[in-house]
């Protein structure tokens, strides 16, 4: 089995570059597909609003994508802030009715 190592011996090697090959033939023959894709990818991205503002420089190009990021990680402890205190309160209530 010391000769299938791969840099261990010539075998791995050959393996190797004939699995190389094959995926490079491959992409040779769906380069057409491929190029299509790509180009359509393209025009789909040139499409998309991107949260900043390409004719500002600094920090205020990004003061939508600032804003639009505090919005979400406040919303997000306040939510988990809410998430917690209703868990407690349960647990207690919980507890409560479990001792009696």
């Amino acid at each position: 089995m010391e000769a299938w190592k791969i840099g261990g011996s010539w075998v791995g090697t050959v393996v190797l570059g004939v699995v190389s090959l094959g995926v490079l033939a491959v992409l040779f023959l769906q380069r057409s597909k491929i190029s299509k894709f790509v180009g359509e990818v393209h025009g789909e991205l040139v499409k998309c609003s991107w949260p900043w503002d390409p004719s500002e420089s600094g920090v205020k190009k990004y003061r939508e994508l600032i804003d639009s990021t505090t919005v979400v990680a406040l919303t997000t402890l306040v939510l988990a802030a809410y998430t917690s205190g209703f868990d407690f309160l349960i647990s207690r209530v919980v507890g409560w009715m479990v001792r009696f």
